[in-house]
């Protein structure tokens, strides 16, 4: 289980913020699985990526966005409810597995945040993510 702390935060790829909270609800920008400037996995999912591999990235991005949320709500018990979990998935041709890759991310938030995790989700397969990532997650969450 990955703890960043706020310097650990990767910095937005451009004119945006990490996360906005709203009338209690925090939506986190997509993040990818990197660290810094380093993309940590690469590749399309079924080619270049298995599915093993693609859930570890997704359950890596699920521990960049609750250290998001975390650092713009003042801390991880200020977290109420994961609500919605939208999750790309760099898919090659024919592979139909999105769901599964994005089991990776929920099984993580389940780990993390126990209940408070459970949310409902969206996997979408997609021809080409940012700097070839195989996947990217975004988040909206319960603050308080």
């Amino acid at each position: 289980m990955s703890t960043n702390s706020p310097a650990d935060l990767n910095k937005p790829g451009g004119n945006y913020v990490p996360v906005v909270i709203h009338n209690g609800l925090a939506y986190v920008s997509g993040q990818l699985p990197r660290r810094g400037e380093d993309l940590l996995y690469s590749g399309k999912v079924g080619a270049d990526v298995d599915v093993k591999a693609a859930q570890e990235a997704a359950a890596f991005c699920v521990d960049l966005c609750i250290s998001a949320v975390s650092h713009a709500a003042g801390g991880e018990e200020k977290i109420v409810q994961v609500l919605k979990v939208v999750g790309y998935v760099a898919s090659a041709p024919g592979f139909i597995q999105q769901s599964q890759v994005m089991n990776g991310a929920s099984d993580r938030l389940i780990e993390r945040l126990g209940e408070r995790g459970r949310h409902a989700r969206t996997s979408i397969g997609v021809a080409e993510l940012p700097r070839g990532a195989p996947v990217e997650l975004e988040m909206v969450v319960a603050v308080r």
